[in-house]
């Protein structure tokens, strides 16, 4: 009797652990699954951060960033240039780029760089845009998407004063002209037949020009009577003028990433005309009002 006692004890005994080792093992198997379910939910909150972070389009990024990356030359008066009393940077491009960044609510940053150099740096992504006279031509629009024109303006031949020689650009086949690498002007040289040089700077082109290295340069109307108003010289002359209307704008890397931004500017672009900003920021620097075509 009091063996089947005991036997009944030890049974009840064993049973009670059996049950609470299942007991322990269910509420750990829980506690598991909960932290899984935890870490996967926080994986997941991540992954969607990322993928949010990853389809921001170009304008988001700017705006997340709080600036807006300019690429200009800082050397072709009175688009882009440095004050001599200041070396501060200034100019009519640099006004427009800057009232444009206010617009779109952040800081503009300037990057001074080689004309050739700032496309090859929006097209890669190292700038956001460039100001700085940039032309639409058919070519360019291959590989920039462009805003809507802000300017307008038409290409000169500038010779010395004494060249009777060069009155239209068809002339300059098989003669000598200089300009910054890159530009519509180099184009253009090359197009009718001339030998180009490249400089850096407008006051080079004119430089060598007015020393006789070369016969002619191709430059902007407003650039080439800029320059001669603010040097006074009687040693150039205008001796050709293109009858198409050169349209400034703001070239942008080509891609739906953006579209948005182009979106963006083109309002900002439309605000300063009608707001009349644009207008008085080309008469600043003009002297005149190239705004309007």
């Amino acid at each position: 009797m009091k063996k089947s006692i005991v036997a009944m004890l030890l049974s009840t005994v064993l049973a009670a652990s059996v049950a609470g080792c299942g007991a322990s093992d269910t509420t750990a198997t829980n506690e598991n699954a909960q932290n899984n379910s935890e870490n996967a939910s926080a994986e997941t909150s991540e992954a969607a951060i990322t993928d949010t972070s990853s389809e921001q389009d170009h304008l988001a990024r700017i705006k997340a960033a709080g600036k807006i990356t300019i690429a200009t030359e800082g050397v072709w008066s009175p688009f882009t240039y440095h004050d001599e009393t200041t070396d501060e940077l200034v100019g009519f491009d640099v006004e427009v780029a800057a009232a444009i960044a206010e617009k779109l609510g952040v800081e503009a940053e300037f990057k001074e760089v080689a004309f050739d150099g700032g496309l090859t740096g929006v097209s890669t992504g190292t700038f956001d845009m460039m100001a700085n006279g940039v032309d639409v031509t058919p070519d360019r629009e291959e590989t920039y998407d462009f805003t809507d024109p802000y300017a307008y303006d038409h290409a000169v031949v500038v010779t010395l004063a004494t060249n009777d020689s060069i009155s239209s650009f068809e002339d300059l086949n098989g003669l000598t002209t200089a300009n910054s690498a890159g530009s519509t002007y180099e184009a253009m040289g090359i197009q009718y037949g001339a030998t180009v040089s490249n400089v850096d700077t407008l006051g080079e082109t004119m430089t060598l020009v007015l020393n006789g290295t070369v016969d002619a340069t191709i430059n902007a109307m407003t650039s080439a009577q800029d320059y001669i108003n603010t040097t006074g010289t009687s040693d150039l002359k205008v001796a050709a003028v293109d009858s198409e209307t050169t349209k400034y704008a703001i070239p942008l890397a080509k891609g739906s990433d953006n579209d948005s931004l182009r979106e963006a500017i083109n309002q900002a672009i439309s605000e300063l005309r009608a707001e009349g900003k644009l207008s008085e920021i080309s008469n600043k620097y003009f002297g005149a009002d190239i705004t309007a075509e």
